[in-house]
């Protein structure tokens, strides 16, 4: 089986100096390999195509039979980091609290600490009303998918 943190320490190495970042390594014990990275501009199939050529190259096929797959954690796989939240600000995203409470809002502002969505309140939802969250109190956070 493939070493996560051999396969980590690859991926940041290349990643290096760029504003790309790994967000998570994934090995499934029938060795499918999933590397999720990401951008602070977002990310390019063809900047994945280059990634995953390039652990490609830091591993030995003939000594280890894998399925390497790189993508962008995409819009359903919630926020693994901090840096995925700053993306996403002054823009909607969904959040569930370890309380079970599930609110919904703008990022107005992060910290290495909190969150602070604004959201929309009432009976007609019309009232905006600005709330911080700890991190410790964030079971899931994700980016709301809009079309308007």
């Amino acid at each position: 089986m493939l070493n996560k943190n051999k396969i980590a320490t690859v991926v940041e190495s290349f990643l290096g100096g760029t504003d790309k970042f790994l967000v998570e390594v994934e090995v499934s014990s029938g060795n499918v390999v999933d590397v999720f990275v990401d951008g602070d501009e977002g990310i390019s199939i063809s900047e994945c195509v280059s990634i995953s050529r390039h652990i490609e190259s830091n591993f030995d096929r003939d000594l280890e039979d894998y399925e390497l797959r790189v993508s962008s954690p995409g819009l359903t796989k919630p926020f693994a980091m901090l840096r995925q939240y700053k993306k996403y600000v002054n823009r909607d995203i969904k959040i569930k609290l370890a309380d079970g409470r599930k609110e919904l809002g703008k990022l107005i502002s992060i910290t290495e600490e909190t969150i602070t969505l604004e959201m929309l309140k009432g009976k007609k939802k019309k009232e905006s009303v600005t709330e911080e969250f700890q991190f410790d109190d964030v079971k899931e956070a994700k980016p709301v998918i809009s079309f308007k």
